[in-house]
């Protein structure tokens, strides 16, 4: 299995609505943001996927997050604004905006809101299947 991948960062605002005094206040978070792409074969250049294809479809969906409260984004109505959310709309918005080839069989994303902590969603793309 091949993987590749990229990272960025980003500085975001939020509030958890929870019992916890530490997380309940309205804070923010230095974020970091890495996606990585697997797959079992590689193209006729040698490549699993483009990284700079890679790396635009995540800073696209980072333009929309950098410097916003989260909690006021319609992304994110109706949910909290955890680090786990926040790595579930990553995938998702990657994943539409990544023209990638068949041979990418899966995206995974972290989302670290701290050096020591983070979230992941790793997932197949069962949409696409190697041919």
């Amino acid at each position: 299995m091949f993987e590749v991948g990229v990272a960025r960062t980003f500085h975001a605002l939020h509030q958890l609505e929870t019992e916890d005094p530490s997380a309940s206040h309205e804070h923010s978070h230095d974020y970091r943001a890495e996606v990585v792409a697997r797959g079992e074969r590689l193209d006729q250049n040698g490549m699993l996927l483009d990284l700079d294809a890679l790396g635009a479809a995540l800073t696209a969906c980072l333009t929309e997050l950098d410097a916003a409260d989260l909690g006021t984004l319609a992304a994110f109505e109706g949910q909290e604004t955890t680090v786990e959310a926040v790595a579930e709309h990553i995938w998702s918005h990657v994943r539409d905006l990544l023209a990638a080839p068949t041979a990418v069989l899966g995206l995974r994303v972290t989302v670290y809101e701290s050096a020591d902590a983070w979230a992941s969603v790793n997932r197949p793309l069962l949409e696409r299947t190697p041919s």
